[in-house]
């Protein structure tokens, strides 16, 4: 979508540079607007902590965005939102994107599930569309998605 007038966002570089044109990266706002949060009740410490310490100067909304060359803004998911599994950072955002590209699969959820070994593993909930049943087959198919 576009912004909402008076709404100012801009996506950031993991170094906080601000990218231009088609880009991919951290959604911030540059500035307040009328419904922006102004505090968390009884600790604004935190709430500074949370929305302005990573980016000083602007306000982060905790997802990850892309801009497109019409200058939509995609929300893509959110940045905080990542599984530790045997070592490899994954991102439940990813995860569901790579899901719902198989031809089978309408709607993907993921979540982070205690491993034992592994530390965590994922546990994945796949709508599947119109004339699509579950099979060993599929369900490996979409492993290697």
């Amino acid at each position: 979508t576009f912004p909402f007038f008076g709404v100012a966002p801009a996506i950031l570089n993991e170094s906080g540079e601000e990218l231009e044109g088609e880009a991919e990266g951290y959604l911030v706002f540059k500035q307040p607007w009328p419904g922006i949060m102004r505090t968390v009740y009884g600790n604004h410490e935190r709430f500074e902590t949370i929305y302005f310490k990573k980016f000083p100067g602007y306000y982060v909304t905790g997802d990850g965005c892309r801009r497109d060359q019409d200058g939509y803004y995609w929300i893509t998911g959110r940045i905080d939102d990542m599984l530790n599994v045997s070592g490899h950072l994954l991102s439940t955002a990813e995860v569901e994107s790579a899901l719902v590209e198989h031809e089978a699969v309408a709607e993907a959820a993921v979540v982070g599930h205690p491993h034992p070994v592994k530390g965590e593993c994922l546990y994945c909930f796949v709508t599947l569309c119109d004339g699509h049943n579950f099979s060993p087959k599929l369900t490996e198919e979409l492993k290697n998605q």
